[in-house]
């Protein structure tokens, strides 16, 4: 199947697109009353990219995600818009973005080296002693890991990262295993590889 009977079928198809959306973490902050900007400042160009404005075009996206190929080593992408094609490298989209490079990668911690595709319920379960920070007292072996029992921070966190960097439609109780890698390294304020996490979602 070429990448233009991808395009083809998910135009006929009707799907929907979820669009980005821009998150102001002060308004946030003033409505759920609690400072989060913390958690966001820690990494270089989190808090950009959460609020980078700009033009969604659902026709871009479209083409985008029909043609975007990602090199096995990350250190590139390739796709086509218009019929033009483009190449970025890692270390462009890094600089272009405010990103640094870093050693841990979320996605290496939830699914090793499972390639693609994985289910989003699928992976590593984080230790206990790892995310014990985002739950309500008492947290041990074996309790339960819903959005209901996160602490407060650790659920806006959440919220937050379900309407941009992991964009999730459903299921709406269920705090799946990369969420709470990526939720636990924000509330420990560990550093991660940002660029290496939107390639992988």
């Amino acid at each position: 199947m070429v990448q233009e009977d991808i395009y083809e079928a998910l135009v006929r198809s009707q799907s929907q697109f979820r669009e980005h959306i821009v998150i102001d973490l002060e308004i946030l902050g003033n409505v759920v009353g609690a400072d989060i900007r913390q958690y966001f400042t820690y990494l270089d160009g989190l808090l950009e990219l959460l609020a980078l404005p700009g033009t969604y075009c659902e026709q871009w996206v479209r083409e985008f995600y029909t043609s975007v190929w990602v090199s096995p080593d990350h250190s590139y992408i390739h796709y086509a818009l218009a019929g033009i094609d483009y190449r970025v490298t890692a270390q462009r989209a890094r600089e272009v973005l405010g990103l640094r490079a870093y050693s841990t990668r979320i996605h290496q911690l939830c699914s090793g080296n499972f390639e693609p595709p994985r289910r989003p319920h699928g992976g590593e379960i984080p230790p206990v002693d790892f995310v014990a920070p985002c739950f309500r007292p008492p947290f041990g072996e074996g309790s339960s890991r819903t959005v209901g029992d996160l602490t407060r921070p650790a659920r806006i966190l959440d919220f937050v990262l379900r309407k941009t960097l992991l964009p999730r439609t459903g299921y709406r109780d269920g705090f799946t295993q990369i969420q709470q890698w990526l939720v636990t390294h924000l509330i420990s304020q560990t550093p991660f590889d940002l660029w290496d996490l939107s390639l992988r979602d």
